[in-house]
């Protein structure tokens, strides 16, 4: 007996949206509604052509329908009754309209702007926090063109976590190579190592897509972990590693190419004309500069003597010790000293000095790997590199480098990240496999240029390096004012002042001081008269929970945009049901290369569009800032943003509008 079609004589629609609940958005997709109803949620094959993953989406979009339909949910505005806030106080929320939601929260930023954007201290009165890795955002609506139209804000109070993020390679890899976040270039790489990345779990469908392509083709993935992850299951050999021991595997790994092989084994000439590693140093340890130019010195073995490193025509020494007449060294604090006669080591060999000791029988001791895996997985990728092979790219011929390093979360944060996030870079500098088709690229940059356009930002700087967006840090430049809590700009240099500067700052530093426990000579701050929270739940992704929530109890008035109720919108004075994926609309940027491995070819804007009509009284969070903007008094400032781009495209230019 044939099944009877269920929506036989019924409206059925497809509508095509994205989801973007993790960094490793948007996927595209299609919603199914049938009758008004969202029913199922399936891949878009018609965008097979343009997105990376052929139009498939991960398990989590499949979640959808269940949380559009989700009894749970917060579906009427609501205030809270009882003036007591406390992790075991009742909130007593009461339902309310939407008018005397929007009017209460209206009236509280108009008295900020009648009183001022900032307090004595020079702090925000208004702050804002959000969670994912700024995913929120692409879902926020015109959220961006309303924060851009108030003026100071403080962003300080967090961005969702604490220490759980890739933040020694957002710092460094930015710095280095204009990286926020790397990948290895999947496609055309032969051989990874990978230290606790669990990309088969967390990497989205993209990343599972060239991935199991890759497995079809015969690369090889070694996983470093102390747990045996879906990725390590999926790899070619799982090698049991001590937890925070990864830096010293490397270390020995470096030990083996550096002194186990003879320098020509490695990639010379990238490591001598494209890298500091020809650089002298002086005994302070900084470069030794031309005392004229107070240009970086290196040794050119045509004219046997030390010339700025930009001489025309020098060829630079990459190994060995050399004597130099004259040359100055510059340090912090306008320090300088004048040498002559001086005994010189280039960068290259005192690197190489400094991880003599550091051999696979050391590293065996410390992270229960034995010495002879360590050694033979060195000899492996040096062996993989294919160093002097070139392949065309579109028309361009370029090094190939089929080798890449990968790193996790627990190894990039806390101790030990800095010298693992190095060891990494250096592993693919040896071979030459930075930057390079089948090596590591770097996905991301949000730290310093557009982070639609990485290479954007790519422009020469100081010394022969890219330029660096670094917060000053000499005498007269230096920031003294707070702009926010977390003094981010004086205190963490290396993380500029873009938009997502403050998220990457000491967050937890701001509640800290909040708390009375940051430095004496700081005070206690004031704390924000308002504080909207948005897609983020700190109460449980922050640290020291319990203390947290005795400080937002004490902050005057809180703001949250809820989808259920949770830890941290319990200490709320005002919760607002937000239409949520399936029931709202934006415009996103896709397009380059993006984190982890959603690496677009085609550029261009897609939509997230309304498959259903929101749940109860949720609204779209567009509509939402429109009427706060209107209530405050501050809409032409708003429409303004908007019109300039603030939403992400401007609506008019020198040739349209």
């Amino acid at each position: 007996m044939a099944t009877p079609d269920p929506v036989a004589g019924k409206s059925v629609k497809k509508i095509a949206t994205y989801c973007y609940q993790c960094v490793n958005g948007p996927d595209l997709l299609t919603v199914e509604v049938v009758e008004g109803i969202a029913t199922r949620v399936e891949p878009n094959f018609g965008a097979r052509e343009y997105h990376p993953a052929e139009g498939k989406v991960c398990v989590k979009p499949y979640g959808l329908v269940q949380k559009l339909y989700n009894p749970n949910r917060v579906l009427k505005p609501m205030k809270r009754s009882n003036p007591e806030k406390g992790r075991n106080e009742d909130p007593g929320w009461v339902e309310i309209s939407w008018d005397e939601a929007l009017d209460t929260i209206a009236a509280r930023m108009r008295a900020i702007r009648e009183q001022g954007l900032v307090d004595e201290n020079g702090d925000p009165r208004f702050a804002f926090t959000t969670g994912g890795a700024g995913t929120p955002m692409f879902y926020a609506g015109t959220l961006g063109a309303f924060l851009g139209a108030w003026g100071p804000i403080d962003l300080s109070l967090g961005a969702g976590g604490t220490v759980k993020c890739y933040h020694s390679e957002h710092l460094f890899g930015e710095l280095w190579h204009r990286a926020f976040t790397v990948l290895s270039d999947t496609p055309r790489c032969e051989y990874v190592i990978s230290f606790g990345q669990n990309i088969e779990a967390s990497g989205g469908v993209t990343s599972v897509y060239r991935q199991a392509d890759a497995r079809a083709r015969g690369w090889k993935r070694i996983q470093f972990e102390p747990h045996l992850s879906v990725t390590g299951a999926k790899a070619s050999e799982w090698v049991p590693i001590k937890p925070r021991t990864d830096g010293a595997v490397m270390y020995a790994m470096l030990n083996v190419l550096l002194y186990e092989h003879a320098l020509d084994e490695l990639d010379v000439p990238y490591l001598r004309d494209r890298t500091a590693s020809p650089y002298l140093l002086g005994p302070n340890g900084y470069f030794l500069r031309d005392p004229a130019s107070e240009k970086p010195l290196i040794w050119d073995t045509v004219r046997d003597a030390a010339v700025p490193f930009d001489e025309a025509g020098a060829v630079p020494l990459l190994d060995g010790s050399v004597s130099v007449a004259h040359a100055v060294e510059t340090g912090a604090d306008e320090e300088r000293w004048e040498h002559r006669d001086i005994e010189a080591l280039t960068a290259f060999t005192h690197t190489r000095d400094f991880l003599s000791d550091c051999t696979p029988e050391w590293a065996a001791g410390i992270s229960d790997v034995p010495a002879a895996t360590i050694r033979r997985v060195a000899n492996e990728y040096l062996e993989a590199a294919c160093i002097g092979q070139t392949v065309e790219v579109k028309g361009r011929t370029l090094p190939y480098r089929p080798v890449a390093v990968m790193l996790g979360k627990s190894v990039n944060n806390g101790w030990g990240a800095y010298e693992t996030v190095w060891a990494r870079t250096m592993m693919a500098i040896l071979v030459g496999a930075l930057e390079v088709p089948g090596g590591l690229l770097g996905a991301t940059s949000l730290l310093v240029g557009p982070d639609w356009d990485r290479w954007a930002s790519v422009t020469p700087g100081e010394d022969g390096f890219m330029a660096a967006s670094f917060n000053p840090t000499d005498r007269d430049s230096w920031v003294q004012e707070n702009e926010m809590r977390h003094g981010f700009r004086k205190l963490t240099p290396m993380v500029g002042s873009a938009f997502y500067a403050p998220f990457v700052g000491s967050t937890t530093l701001t509640w800290l001081r909040l708390q009375g426990r940051g430095a004496e000579s700081w005070g206690k701050p004031k704390p924000p008269d308002v504080w909207w929270v948005y897609k983020c739940n700190p109460s449980i992704s922050f640290s020291e929970t319990s203390r947290l929530g005795e400080t937002m109890a004490e902050l005057p008035f809180m703001v949250a945009f809820a989808y259920t109720q949770d830890e941290t919108n319990h200490f709320a004075d005002i919760v607002l049901p937000e239409a949520i994926d399936l029931e709202s609309s934006q415009l996103t940027r896709v397009g380059g290369t993006h984190y982890f491995e959603q690496q677009w070819e085609a550029e261009g804007w897609v939509l997230r569009q309304k498959a259903v009509e929101p749940q109860g009284e949720a609204k779209d969070f567009s509509w939402i800032c429109n009427q706060l903007a209107t209530r405050i008094g501050m809409l032409e400032a708003y429409n303004n943003m908007i019109n300039v781009g603030a939403c992400g495209i401007p609506l008019a230019g020198e040739s349209w509008d």
